[in-house]
C-alpha cells in the first residue's frame, strides 16, 4: 500500500466530521502552503520533468498538510486564536481541582455545588442553602459515601460499590451543568458557537472573553422546540471556563429568559481538604492530619 493510502486510510480511522466550509479553508491552506514551499526550492529542473516532479508530490504532500492543519485545528488553540467549545470542556476537564456553583438568577446564595479534585480522587456535593444543606461526600479510594445535614452532627456512612461508581460520572455531570453536551459527538449539526461583544454582556468578569452556544431542542411538549443558549465566560490566558449562563426560549422570535448561571472556581487540594475536614472531620481510615505525639519528657 503506497503513502497516498496510508494516509486515507488514517483519515477515515478518526472518524472526524466536517463542514464544507471547513473542507474548503484546510485544503485552501493545505494548497498555499504547498506552492509556497515549492517556490522557496532552487530547482533546476527542464520544464517537463520539473511539472512531473510536482505532479508526483501534489497529491500525497497535499493530503500531508491537510492533515497537519486538521490536527491543529482540532487539537490544540493557535496563538491568538478564538477557542472552541470543545476545547473550553477539554480544558476544564485537565482541570486538577474545581467548584461549580449553581445558582437561582435572583439569588445571591447557590443551591447546589460540585467539589472535584482529581489529585484526591474525591466529590463533594452541596445541595441546598443554608441550614438545609446537605452534603455528599464520595471518597473513592477508600469507597466510602459520607452523607451529613447541616442541621445535625451525625455522618451517615455506606460503602461505594461498582454499580455506584459507574453511576458517579453521569450524576456529577448532570449536576454541575456547566456544559449541556458531554463531548462533541453531542452537539447538533446547527449549533452555534460565536464569540459576543463584552459591550453586550450586562455580566462583567475580568481577564475574559464571552462566547455564545445556541441550539434548537425538542421540548417537553410534543412535536414543540425549545430555544437554548449557554453562555461562557473564558478566561484569556488558561482558556478555562469562569462563569456560565443558561437562557431559554420558545419561538425564534422571543427573547431569551435568563434561567439559571453557574461559576467556576479552582480552589487547591489543600482548599478542598480542609472544608471536607470541617465538614465531615478527620476521614475514617486515613486521617488527613498527623496523630498528636507529645514533646518527650512534658507528660511527667
Amino acid at each position: 500500500m503506497n503513502s497516498p493510502d496510508n494516509i486515507e486510510r488514517a483519515i477515515s480511522q478518526l472518524h472526524i466530521k466536517t463542514r464544507a466550509q471547513t473542507d474548503k479553508r484546510i485544503l485552501d491552506d493545505a494548497s498555499a502552503a504547498l506552492a509556497a514551499g515549492v517556490q522557496k526550492q532552487p530547482f533546476d529542473l527542464g520544464g517537463d520533468r520539473r511539472t512531473g516532479w510536482v505532479i508526483r508530490i501534489a497529491r500525497p504532500a497535499l493530503a500531508a498538510a491537510a492533515i497537519i492543519v486538521a490536527f491543529t485545528l482540532l487539537f490544540r488553540v493557535l496563538p491568538g486564536a478564538e477557542p472552541t467549545v470543545g476545547e473550553i470542556n477539554k480544558a476544564f476537564a485537565k482541570a486538577q481541582n474545581t467548584c461549580v456553583s449553581t445558582f437561582q438568577v435572583d439569588k445571591t446564595e447557590p443551591f447546589q455545588q460540585v467539589w472535584t479534585s482529581q489529585t484526591l480522587n474525591m466529590k463533594l456535593f452541596k445541595v441546598g442553602a443554608g441550614n438545609q444543606a446537605q452534603f455528599a461526600l464520595w471518597d473513592i479510594p477508600i469507597r466510602v459515601k459520607m452523607i451529613k445535614f447541616l442541621t445535625s452532627d451525625s455522618v451517615r456512612t455506606e460503602a461505594i460499590t461498582d454499580q455506584m461508581l459507574a453511576e458517579l460520572d453521569k450524576s456529577a455531570a448532570q449536576t454541575s451543568r456547566l456544559f449541556p453536551f458531554s463531548d462533541a459527538d453531542g452537539v447538533p449539526a446547527d449549533a452555534q458557537w460565536n464569540k459576543v461583544d463584552q459591550s453586550q454582556v450586562a455580566t462583567a468578569v475580568p481577564q475574559t472573553k464571552v462566547y455564545d452556544l445556541t441550539w434548537a431542542a425538542a421540548s417537553e411538549a410534543p412535536g414543540a422546540i425549545a430555544h437554548r443558549k449557554c453562555r461562557f465566560f473564558v478566561d484569556i490566558h488558561t482558556h478555562l471556563p469562569r462563569r456560565a449562563e443558561w437562557y431559554a426560549k420558545s419561538r425564534p422570535e422571543d427573547e431569551y429568559t435568563f434561567e439559571t448561571f453557574t461559576v467556576v472556581s479552582y480552589p487547591s487540594e489543600g482548599e478542598i481538604q480542609d472544608l471536607i475536614r470541617n465538614t465531615f472531620g478527620p476521614r475514617p481510615g486515613r486521617p488527613d492530619e498527623p496523630e498528636y505525639i507529645g514533646t518527650p519528657g512534658m507528660d511527667r
